[in-house]
């Protein structure tokens, strides 16, 4: 068994149902579902085997009630699709596993997306946890368009809960919490490469929650193109807008269009998939969101000057959707590295 938590875990009714906060979100079930698919083909025999024993361990989770539940491994194997090989039902696995943390909050648990008083790096008891953790799922590091006061980068963070969790699943801890680590793990290096979840703008004093306060509007050819992706609607705030640019759906829906966005992504640069600190790459996706995601047309403030959103033109689309492959190659391959050299 790990060693014991650093912090004490409430015991929590599961009845608590998410009321989720959009900050959470990063990538949708699309875009982690890719960067898993990325990962799934880089990763040796050995970590594919070892992380699939794992997923097993993955369980169905009800509320007190049972008016609420969250799908385990079971429930993923009877949502695959129909006449799938053992390999393609493996990879689609693996893949559905990555959005397990969005899931848990989505769902039904609750808790802040601003780190309790106190708390550093945290070490968790794996699916007896009542906590859904919003805060693991981003790095706010700031930035002013303006003079604001910058306030310090909260902790944890994405980038210290990569840390922990790639440290313990190279260690003896017992399999299901390596399980619990490996799902949030999947998530996290997925999470920590989507540039809006590596900033917070500051003006006039306040932040903009990653860009979820930024208003955007999209031309009606991009709306289409967006509601074609399995979309119900089209975003109309900025985070919601990178998150959605390789598609979004549900889980299960969202697994062959994930392929089919990652199967011809070209190949990440050796050079970058050998940095292994996930602050720094933190800081790659602060860079990209200060390069392209608050570019022309997105001005200094939340809103226009005399208008209610800012509209998106073609170039901003397009130069998005290239970081957005390339953000989701890289972070598979960095995933598939990180799993060949710890997963035990």
């Amino acid at each position: 068994m790990r060693m014991p938590i650093r912090w004490a875990i409430v015991a929590l009714s599961l009845s608590i149902l998410l009321i989720a906060s959009p900050q959470a979100l990063a990538w949708g079930n699309t875009g982690h579902e890719a960067v898993a698919y990325v990962a799934w083909q880089q990763m040796t025999p050995a970590a594919r085997a070892r992380a699939i024993e794992l997923l097993k361990q993955v369980p169905a989770l009800h509320n007190a009630d049972n008016t609420k539940s969250i799908p385990g491994y079971a429930e993923w194997v009877a949502d695959l699709p129909a006449g799938l090989s053992q390999d393609d039902q493996n990879l689609y696995i693996f893949m559905r596993a990555a959005t397990w943390p969005d899931t848990i909050k989505h769902q039904w648990l609750k808790d802040s997306d601003t780190p309790p008083a106190g708390r550093t790096t945290e070490v968790n008891i794996g699916y007896t946890d009542t906590e859904s953790h919003g805060y693991w799922h981003f790095i706010d590091t700031a930035f002013a368009s303006d003079g604001s006061t910058l306030p310090a980068t909260p902790v944890p963070n994405a980038a210290t809960q990569i840390v922990a969790l790639r440290q313990f699943i190279a260690s003896n801890e017992d399999d299901p919490l390596k399980s619990y680590d490996l799902v949030w793990l999947e998530h996290l290096v997925g999470d920590i490469h989507q540039p809006l979840h590596g900033s917070t703008r500051y003006f006039a004093g306040a932040g903009d929650v990653g860009g979820n306060d930024v208003k955007i509007k999209l031309t009606s050819a991009m709306q289409k193109a967006f509601e074609g992706t399995l979309s119900t609607s089209a975003p109309d705030e900025l985070h919601a807008f990178w998150d959605d640019l390789p598609g979004e759906g549900q889980p299960a829906p969202a697994l062959p269009q994930a392929a089919a966005f990652a199967k011809n992504l070209p190949r990440a640069a050796a050079t970058k998939v050998a940095v292994i600190d996930p602050a720094k790459w933190a800081a790659e996706s602060l860079a990209l969101a200060k390069k392209d995601a608050y570019a022309s047309p997105i001005g200094n403030s939340p809103q226009p000057a005399g208008s209610s959103s800012y509209l998106i033109t073609t170039a901003y689309y397009n130069q998005a959707m290239r970081d957005a492959k390339s953000r989701v190659a890289l972070a598979g391959a960095r995933l598939a590295k990180l799993l060949n050299e710890n997963l035990k």
